[in-house]
């Protein structure tokens, strides 16, 4: 039968190799048969595939489940066609991610109509907005870095962390402090970590302990993510729902940590924190450029053309070169800022893992319509980025399977909304 996704297995199945854990150790051995309580072993420690003995049938992935009806697997198989149009059909990662993705519209179009609600709906695109005019000339970046004066009204605690953080003689005291003294960052912190993301066995009821277990780096690196999402106000509406914009830069940011623990890179959480500022540039863009991005989603949405390939022409620039100077302007760290700028062209990054990571995520978190920064099509996803991981296909359904379970919650708990 070859390799199967944990999905796929199933009790009485034997298998035809060890299963190791992330770590290298052995959990079952060559010719073990599986069983309920072996599968849920798998589970725990993060096992994604296995190899069973048998006839090979093949890609496992995308067979329909009897609960859906066949008029919305067709439904849904459309629409991801549609959305992975600019993407290789060829790529093991690609077939990967549509069979998965429309499994999941599926579903979730299957649980619409169960309720009475109208299961297109879900794939049915908003209508495009006319531009009111010509569009303006593109602009320079630094120009509107240099220019603009409303980027000064980031909060205080935000730069308190950066000095904190470029500062070698900080310590764990004086990271507690600073976020101590913004009390809607402490609740909206001890709210995260508090959550079943970081599956903590005890509450952590306070800023101190938050900086013992969690660690100071990371705790900095959180809380300067989480210090920006309620910064950005007065973004057009007809532009981007906040909600829908913060909760594809969360799904992004936990897919992207959880990667990074699959790949075991010490101090996910800046993972989680580029994910959450991976689309920072373009947030600017509405805020500063609400025409130029009018234009730039009727040119994309017009012609079919993934909204990030457009930018150059129309705004001058794209939305990740802005980010990662941003970020950079504002001293964050440069694992921050470069995760950030090489989001889309991972190849060019000093560090081509971390910002292939960053890459899967972003593309797995607007495959699976987890919110939405206005990309409407799947970005492309390369054999190469992929390949960069060095991981097995099968982790992605792992991934959208904690996605499922925790962005909402996570969208909940930093209070997105104000």
């Amino acid at each position: 039968m070859g390799t199967l996704a944990l999905s796929a297995l199933k009790p009485g199945m034997r298998l035809s190799a060890d299963v190791l854990d992330r770590n290298g150790r052995k959990l079952l051995s060559c010719g073990d048969v599986l069983t309920e309580q072996s599968l849920r072993v798998l589970k725990i420690w993060g096992v994604t595939e296995a190899q069973v003995e048998g006839p090979d049938t093949g890609d496992t992935s995308s067979s329909v489940p009897d609960e859906i009806p066949a008029d919305l697997y067709e439904a849904a198989l459309a629409d991801t066609g549609h959305r992975f149009r600019h993407n290789d059909a060829s790529l093991p990662v690609i077939k990967e991610l549509r069979n998965l993705a429309t499994l999941h519209l599926a579903r979730r179009m299957t649980a619409l109509r169960a309720t009475g609600g109208d299961p297109l709906s879900l794939v049915r695109p908003a209508p495009v907005v006319q531009p009111d005019g010509p569009c303006p000339p593109p602009m320079e970046v630094q120009t509107l870095l240099r220019d603009d004066v409303k980027l000064g009204s980031l909060p205080s605690v935000f730069h308190k962390l950066v000095e904190v953080v470029n500062d070698s003689r900080s310590s764990a005291t004086d990271v507690a402090e600073v976020i101590a003294n913004d009390t809607d960052l402490v609740a909206r912190l001890l709210r995260v970590v508090n959550s079943p993301f970081y599956g903590m066995t005890a509450k952590v009821d306070t800023i101190s302990r938050a900086v013992t277990v969690v660690g100071s780096n990371q705790l900095v690196s959180l809380a300067m993510g989480i210090s920006l999402v309620a910064s950005f106000k007065g973004i057009p509406e007809h532009l981007v729902s906040m909600r829908n914009f913060w909760e594809h830069s969360i799904a992004c940011g936990m897919a992207a940590r959880i990667l990074a623990s699959y790949r075991r890179i010490s101090n996910t959480e800046r993972f989680f924190v580029a994910g959450i500022l991976h689309d920072i540039g373009r947030l600017i863009m509405f805020k500063l450029m609400p025409v130029h991005s009018t234009h730039l989603f009727h040119t994309a949405y017009s012609e079919n053309r993934i909204v990030q390939q457009c930018e150059k022409d129309i705004m001058g620039f794209t939305h990740d070169r802005l980010g990662g100077l941003l970020l950079k302007a504002w001293r964050c760290p440069v694992s921050l800022e470069k995760n950030v700028r090489y989001h889309h062209l991972p190849g060019m990054a000093p560090t081509v893992q971390e910002a292939a990571i960053m890459c899967v995520a972003d593309v797995t978190a607007n495959a699976f319509r987890f919110g939405s920064s206005g990309e409407r099509l799947v970005p492309v996803l390369t054999r190469e980025t992929w390949e960069c991981l060095e991981l097995p296909v099968s982790v992605l359904g792992q991934v959208v399977l904690q996605l499922d379970y925790q962005v909402a919650e996570i969208v909940r708990l930093m209070n997105v909304d104000g």
